[in-house]
C-alpha cells in the first residue's frame, strides 16, 4: 500500500514543482526581450531594415500567439508538467538554430521555435498554481509568478547585452538552449506529482477540444473579458515593442550614449515591470479591490506613458525618462498581476487554463501588430539611411503608441466589480 505524503511534505513537493514551472517562465519573458538587444546588434552588422528587425522579433509572438489557446487547453487536458518540458526543450532548439544562424531567414526561424515553446509556460504555472494553493492565495502566487518572469526581462537586457559582448552571440545561446534542456529534463522526471494530470486519469475532465471551443465562446459572449482584452493588449503591445524591441535603440539615438549605458537605462523598464509584479501580489488580494487596483494601475500607466515620451521627444535630462520607465514599468506589473487574477476570478478552476489561454492570444496578436507596426513606423518617419532611425522617427512613432494607450483607458468607467464571480462565472 502507497504511504500518503504529510501536508508539510506535499505543500514543500507542490512547491518545489511551481518553482520549477516558474523558472521555466522566467526563460519566456527572458526570450522574447532578448531582441531588444540582440537583433539591433546583428541588424547594424547584417544592414537589416527596421521593418525586417520588427518582423524578425515578431516572430516569437507569432508562434506564442497561435499556441495560447492550444497551450491553455493541453495544460487543462493533459497536465502542465508534460506540456511544459516539452515547450523548453523545443525552445532549447530555437536557441541552437538562433545561435547559428547565418541569414536574417534562419534567424527568424530561430525566434519562430523559441516562442512555440515557451508558449505553454504562463499558463502552466497559473493552471498549476490554481490546483495546488488556496484560493484566496491566486493573486499572490500570480504576483511571485510575474515578478521571477520579469526578472527574465531584466536579465535579458543589460547583463546579456554584456555577455554578447564579451562572449559573442554563439557561445551565449548555446549555453542558453543547454539550460533549457536541462530544465525540460527536471521537469518531466516530476511528471507523476502533477495534480492536474492525476485529476486527469480519474476522468474528471472535458476534452482537449471542448476547452479550446468553450474558451472562445465565453470570450465572446462576456463584455468584462473583452473590456480586459482592450486594456491588456493595447498595455501589453505597447510595453513589449518598448521594453523588448526598441528602448534600447531609442535611448542611443536621443542622448548619443552608448549600447551598454542605453542597455542600462532600458533595464529600469524591466525592473519596474518586476517590482510592479511583486507588489501587486500583496496589494488588494480580495476580488471585491480587483477593479479599483486594475483601474488605479492602468491609469497610472497611462500617465507615465505620456511623461515618459514628452521627456524622450524633448530631451530632457535622462534620469527622468528614466525615472517615467520604471513607474510605467510598474504600474503595468501591478495591473497583469489584477487582470490574471479577474480571469480567475470569472473561470471556473478546471477550465483556467484554457480561458486564460484564449484571452492570451489575442494580447499577443496585440504584441505582433506594435512590434510589427512600431518598425513600420520608424522606417516611413526615419530620414535615414536603412538600420539608422533619427529622434524625431522614434518621437513621432512612439507618439502614436501613446496615444493608443491613452484611448484604450476608456474602457475603464465600464469595467464591473469581479467580487463574488460577478458578472458569473464564464466556464
Amino acid at each position: 500500500m502507497k504511504k500518503r505524503n504529510s501536508p508539510e511534505t506535499e505543500f514543500g513537493s507542490r512547491t518545489l514543482i511551481y518553482s520549477m514551472l516558474v523558472s521555466a517562465y522566467f526563460f519566456s519573458y527572458f526570450f522574447r526581450v532578448s531582441s531588444s538587444v540582440s537583433l539591433p546588434i546583428i541588424a547594424g552588422e547584417w544592414g537589416m531594415s527596421a521593418s525586417l528587425v520588427g518582423l524578425i522579433s515578431s516572430l516569437y509572438f507569432y508562434a506564442y500567439a497561435f499556441m495560447q489557446p492550444v497551450s491553455g487547453a493541453l495544460n487543462d487536458r493533459f497536465g502542465p508538467m508534460k506540456v511544459v518540458s516539452l515547450g523548453m526543450a523545443t525552445s532549447g532548439v530555437g536557441a541552437l538554430v538562433f545561435a547559428f544562424a547565418p541569414t536574417p531567414f534562419v534567424l527568424g526561424i530561430g525566434r519562430l521555435l523559441t516562442g512555440l515553446g515557451l508558449a505553454p509556460m504562463l499558463s502552466g504555472v497559473l493552471v498549476f498554481q490554481s490546483h495546488s494553493f488556496p484560493v484566496d492565495r491566486y493573486s499572490f502566487y500570480s504576483g511571485i509568478t510575474y515578478t521571477v518572469g520579469n526578472l527574465g526581462a531584466v536579465v535579458s537586457v543589460a547583463p546579456l547585452a554584456f555577455a554578447l559582448d564579451e562572449f559573442g552571440r554563439k557561445n551565449v545561446f548555446v549555453l542558453l538552449s543547454l539550460m533549457n534542456f536541462l530544465l525540460a529534463v527536471m521537469l518531466i522526471s516530476r511528471r507523476r506529482e502533477d495534480p492536474v494530470a492525476n485529476i486527469n486519469t480519474m476522468g474528471n475532465r472535458s476534452s482537449f477540444v471542448e476547452n479550446l471551443k468553450s474558451s472562445f465562446k465565453k470570450i465572446g459572449h462576456s463584455t468584462q473579458l473583452k473590456l480586459m482584452l482592450v486594456l491588456w493588449g493595447v498595455s501589453f503591445g505597447a510595453l513589449m515593442s518598448l521594453q523588448g524591441l526598441w528602448a534600447v535603440s531609442w535611448y542611443q539615438v536621443s542622448y548619443g550614449i552608448s549600447h551598454g549605458s542605453a542597455s542600462a537605462w532600458s533595464t529600469l523598464i524591466s525592473v519596474g515591470v518586476m517590482l510592479g509584479n511583486f507588489a501587486g501580489a500583496y496589494i488588494a488580494r480580495p476580488s471585491r479591490y480587483r477593479r479599483i487596483a486594475i483601474v488605479s494601475s492602468c491609469l497610472s500607466y497611462g500617465l507615465a506613458w505620456c511623461i515618459f515620451w514628452i521627456s524622450m521627444r524633448s530631451r530632457l535630462p535622462i534620469a527622468l525618462p528614466g525615472v517615467m520607465g520604471f513607474i510605467l514599468g510598474v504600474s503595468a506589473g501591478i495591473s497583469y498581476d489584477h487582470l490574471t487574477a479577474g480571469v480567475n476570478d470569472l473561470s471556473a478552476r478546471e477550465y483556467g487554463g484554457s480561458l486564460f489561454g484564449g484571452m492570451n492570444l489575442f494580447t499577443f496578436i496585440s504584441v505582433i501588430a506594435f512590434q510589427w507596426g512600431t518598425g513600420a513606423f520608424l522606417q516611413f518617419f526615419s530620414t535615414g539611411s536603412v538600420g539608422i532611425y533619427d529622434p524625431g522617427a522614434y518621437s513621432k512613432t512612439f507618439g502614436i503608441v501613446t496615444f493608443m494607450v491613452i484611448m484604450s483607458l476608456l474602457a475603464l468607467p465600464f469595467l464591473k466589480s469581479f467580487e463574488n464571480g460577478k458578472g458569473s462565472k464564464l466556464i
